[in-house]
Order: C-alpha cells, then structure tokens, then sequence
C-alpha cells in the first residue's frame, strides 16, 4: 500500500504543476504581432508581383526552408532566391494570388503560424494551402518555414 501511495503522490506532483495557466508576459501584444506578421505575408505578394525574387528571399531566416510541392527543400536566403528567380523565369505570366485564412502567434511572441490559400486565377490554375511559420531572429519576424500543398482534384485517368 506504501509503494502505491508514493507513486500516486509522485504522479499528483507532477500533473498538478503541469496543468497550470502558462504564464505569458502581459507585454505582449499579440494582435499586434499578427498583423507584423500579416504585413511580411504582404511584403512577400508585392514582391512576388512584381518578380523580386532578393525581396522574398529577404523574408527568410538564416535557415529558412521553403517546402514546395514536388521540388526538393530549398533552404537559407541565397537558395531561396535562386528558386524563386529560376521559378519567375520558368513562368513569366504567372500571377501569384495568396492570402492569410488565420495568424496565430505563441504566448511567448516569438513564434507565429499562418495559414492560407493560394493560387493563380484561370479555369486551369492550380491552388492550394499553405502554412508559414515565422520566428523572431533579432526582434524581426522571418520565415522559419513556409510549405504549400495543391488542393486541386487530380485530373481523371482512363483505364488505359
């Protein structure tokens, strides 16, 4: 009876403190820190618009990956900027089209998510979702990570 006494007391001590509020700093404009993000998110249409591919490539952190669907990771500024310059090249007439669903920031202020939709107008253009996660490297948000996915049905194969 002992021992199952200590191991519910040891258990109890662990699981009470763990389900305790997070304490946040109350200094954190969350909000505030959305629409930051919101404004980088921006930044990247107009600079995918007008086929800057050094200003979307300013976006990203140190180590920033880009994730996109059937290509390889493309990681840190120098890489994502070829990506994105052989992508404009590759495509000259496409018009990018994306925007914000919803921006979650951590408590912490440090971390933010974004969720979107994206894709080029035209009866047959692609789209799709995206999720970019952004950190703060020096007091600045960076994309940490951005990954997009079509959501475009396949097209129909015959039996052939």
């Amino acid at each position: 009876m002992r021992i199952q006494t200590i191991i519910l007391l040891a258990v109890t001590g662990i699981a009470i403190p763990a389900c305790a509020p997070v304490e946040t700093d109350s200094a954190i404009d969350l909000t505030a820190e959305a629409e930051a993000v919101n404004e980088i998110s921006q930044s990247w249409l107009v600079s995918a618009l007008a086929k800057d591919a050094a200003g979307i490539a300013g976006l990203f952190a140190d180590d920033g990956v880009l994730f996109w669907e059937n290509e390889e990771p493309v990681v840190g500024p120098v890489a994502v900027e070829a990506y994105m310059t052989r992508n404009f090249e590759e495509n000259p007439d496409r018009v990018p089209e994306f925007g914000s669903d919803r921006i979650e920031v951590a408590a912490s202020g440090d971390l933010a998510v974004e969720f979107g939709t994206w894709g080029p107008s035209g009866a047959d253009a692609d789209y799709g979702k995206y999720i970019t996660v952004y950190r703060k490297v020096d007091g600045v948000w960076k994309v940490a990570a951005d990954m997009s996915l079509s959501t475009r049905p396949e097209a129909e194969t015959s039996g052939d």
